[in-house]
C-alpha cells in the first residue's frame, strides 16, 4: 500500500487530511477521509448523495490510518507495503 497524495484539511475540525492511496497494483482510492473521532482515527469513502464508495474491513482500515497518519507526519511506513 502507498498513499499517492495526503492533502492536510484546513479548518482544525475532525478531519485531519483527505488522501489517495495504492492499495494494490491495479486498485487506487481517491478522495478518502481521515478521522479523528473519539474512538480513534477512522478512514471514510468517498461517497454519492446517499451510498458510500466503498467500505472496508476493519484490519484493513487499521493499516490506511496506519499508512495516512504516517504519510502527513512525512514519514513511511514500511509494514504497510503487504495489503
Amino acid at each position: 500500500m502507498q498513499i499517492l497524495d495526503i492533502r492536510p484539511e484546513p479548518g482544525g475540525g475532525n478531519t485531519l487530511a483527505r488522501f489517495d492511496a495504492q492499495v494494490t497494483p491495479e486498485i487506487r482510492l481517491f478522495g478518502l477521509k481521515l478521522v479523528k473521532t473519539p474512538r480513534g482515527h477512522r478512514i471514510y469513502p468517498p461517497h454519492t448523495n446517499v451510498h458510500n464508495c466503498a467500505t472496508f474491513a476493519p484490519a484493513f482500515a487499521e493499516k490506511l490510518v496506519r499508512a495516512s497518519l504516517a504519510a502527513l507526519a512525512g514519514e513511511t511506513d514500511d509494514s504497510s507495503s503487504a495489503v
